[in-house]
């Protein structure tokens, strides 16, 4: 079953156009364009010039029927986790 691109184009604009931290790096990484199997967002913190902790979402056939919305607040659910474990992790 071939995903649907159409649905993760779109995905990576909506992404694009959203307020996400300046912090937060978001990309979105399709099958034929970049090395995975299945579409994948990466969220990476940026700390200062440097790449710091990132988490990977990757969007395998169980998600090809979700909404866009769905999707989009899967991405939002991982880039808040992601600030909250740093935000723990400076408190200790």
């Amino acid at each position: 079953m071939e995903y649907p691109r159409e649905k993760f184009i779109e995905l990576a604009r909506r992404i694009k156009s959203m307020a996400i931290p300046p912090e937060v790096d978001v990309e979105v990484l399709l099958p034929e364009e970049d090395s995975v199997e299945y579409p994948t967002v990466v969220i990476t913190h940026l700390e200062g010039d440097e790449e710091g902790p990132s988490k990977e979402l990757v969007f395998n056939e169980a998600y090809w029927n979700s909404s866009l919305e769905s999707l989009l607040g899967a991405v939002m659910h991982q880039i808040k986790s992601l600030m909250e474990e740093l935000q723990s992790f400076e408190g200790e």
